[in-house]
């Protein structure tokens, strides 16, 4: 039972990790790309990179997602603008 309770707790505490900007997918919205858009997303795409570093640093050391439960996840945001301009541009 105590391996099944682990099993389960370091599943949540992966599943709970920050998505890599590079697998978020565009969420299809209406509305045109501004060029603020595009500022916008690649600052997110930076934050989000660091948030998924630090979840698994976080995880790898403490065994929890940091950055996560920190407010640093952006996935939402990146969906949504990823629909609407395309992935940034590097």
């Amino acid at each position: 039972m105590k391996r099944f309770a682990l099993t389960v707790a370091a599943f949540v505490c992966i599943a709970g990790c920050a998505t890599p900007p590079d697998k978020i997918a565009g969420v299809p919205n209406a509305g045109p790309c501004t060029q603020a858009d595009k500022e916008r997303l690649a600052v997110l795409t930076n934050q989000q990179n660091k948030a998924a570093t630090g979840d698994a640093l976080g995880v790898f050391l403490i065994g929890v997602p940091v950055s996560s439960m920190s407010g640093g996840d952006h996935e939402t945001e990146i969906a949504v603008l990823k629909g609407r301009c395309g992935p940034p541009k590097t």
